[in-house]
């Protein structure tokens, strides 16, 4: 029997890829164990039975082994007609026609072996759960070298854990973050316990790209340890925390601006310590600068005959924190007597409904009311001088946009011209106006006041 017949007939799994990872060759037992024949499988893409977790390790070795006469052992989960199976595999660089750097895998199945160990082995599982966990386990050596390191390194980072044993790991720190690692390792070496680890946030660099992956890492010194002589390592993915806590600072921002530049004075209270934050809007109403705000309470900005109702809403929206509470108060200010103001007053509440802050919402309202008052004036003045006019003299002005001459109103009214014009003179005397365009406009704008429309509008 020769050496091909002995490989064919080798009840260890053996097959020959090429740089690509597709299938050159393969003995009788990887025919049996992945349920294809060998005809069916030559250019196959073997990389596509490797479960997704394993890829990265199964691309690095690949590529390191061309450098070596024998490549490390790894472990690698691998798809079969039975389900997905440990697969024990070792590789070396082999010539093959047409194919430079073609790989020889020798694979043996571990699964039946590893779960009799996991079962009776307490070591076992645990290497087994160390192995596969999500997390990044690392053994470092006191000077800061890595002597073992979990898969999940070449799961998230795609470095082969051969490259990496051996060497600096703050070789492998963006390099904005090596004097923070460092200064950890530093206080790792005085105080890091179990209970108690040092921990810091750092950023690896991914295989290939250099892509910073930000870490959560914990050290826990076991120098004195026999055992281990040196730094455990767990660190863990904080890519989507970091991603988060990122968005929520541009949301806190956002609403910090929205909060500060806002039209609308807002204040924010406890129940204890009173104002705990203002922004400028308020300030500006009361006349004095934050400092001087906060810690005060609420009603002691308020006018002293307003400030019983101010109180009355503090006790309101603690007891109907569902609702929210509008009145009118007036504010004291540094630049008027006072200022009025709308007020709606709100909760807010922790997630167990508890209230936590009041909310003030204060808006300006001191020109509206005035105007309010503005108008109410003007409606009054204006209802005295149209009372002041006949009907029919109403009824002329109301004719007179329309209607171009006298002669055309009194056809419409069925009067006499020379009535009409008498009408009209005495219109015009107790308007105050001398013609016709000015007795239309201060007519139109007397109705309208009655109406209510402030002057301004006019």
């Amino acid at each position: 029997m020769d050496t091909t017949e002995l490989l064919i007939e080798l009840p260890d799994c053996v097959l020959v890829l090429n740089r690509s990872g597709q299938v050159q060759w393969g003995n009788r037992a990887a025919e049996r164990l992945f349920g294809r024949t060998l005809r069916a499988s030559i250019g196959f893409p073997a990389l596509e039975l490797v479960h997704p977790d394993d890829l990265a390790l199964v691309l690095r070795s690949l590529e390191s082994v061309q450098h070596k006469s024998v490549g490390t052992l790894i472990e690698v989960r691998a798809k079969t007609p039975s389900g997905w199976r440990l697969l024990e595999v070792l590789g070396t660089p082999v010539s093959w026609p047409n194919e430079p750097g073609a790989v020889l895998f020798c694979m043996r199945d571990l699964t039946d072996r590893r779960r009799f160990e996991v079962a009776r082995n307490k070591d076992a599982k645990f290497r087994s759960v160390v192995q596969n966990s999500p997390n990044l386990t690392i053994l470092l050596s006191e000077s800061g070298a890595v002597d073992s390191v979990s898969g999940a390194l070449s799961r998230i980072l795609g470095h082969d854990p051969e490259v990496i044993e051996g060497r600096e790991l703050v070789g492998f720190v963006v390099e904005e973050d090596r004097s923070t690692f460092l200064a950890a390792l530093q206080a790792a070496k005085q105080s890091a316990t179990a209970s108690d680890p040092a921990r810091i946030r750092i950023r690896l660099t991914r295989h290939e790209t250099g892509e910073p992956v930000p870490f959560e890492f914990a050290f826990v010194n076991l120098l004195e340890d026999q055992s281990v002589r040196g730094f455990v390592i767990s660190a863990h993915d904080i890519t989507a925390q970091v991603a988060a806590e990122k968005e929520l600072s541009r949301s806190e921002q956002r609403f910090r601006r929205a909060f500060n530049q806002g039209p609308l004075g807002i204040v924010l209270t406890d129940f204890v310590r009173g104002i705990v934050d203002v922004n400028d809007a308020f300030c500006r109403l009361v006349g004095q600068p934050s400092d001087n705000v906060i810690g005060c309470a609420l009603p002691s900005f308020v006018h002293t005959d307003d400030r019983e109702r101010a109180e009355a809403v503090a006790v309101l929206i603690v007891q109907e924190p569902e609702t929210n509470h509008k009145t009118e108060l007036r504010f004291k200010s540094g630049t008027l007597a006072h200022v009025v103001t709308s007020l709606t007053a709100s909760v807010i509440q922790d997630e167990s409904g508890i209230p936590i802050h009041g909310l003030w919402i204060i808006e300006d309202i001191t020109k509206r009311k005035l105007l309010e008052r503005e108008v109410v004036a003007h409606a009054s003045t204006a209802s005295t001088l149209l009372a002041s006019l006949t009907t029919r003299e109403i009824e002329v002005l109301e004719l007179l946009e329309d209607a171009p001459s006298a002669s055309q109103i009194a056809y419409r009214l069925t009067l006499s011209v020379r009535t009409v014009e008498s009408h009209l003179a005495n219109a015009y005397r107790k308007l105050g106006v001398h013609n016709r365009a000015a007795a239309i406009a201060e007519f139109a704008r007397l109705t309208r006041a009655v109406a209510g429309s402030p002057p301004e509008w006019n």
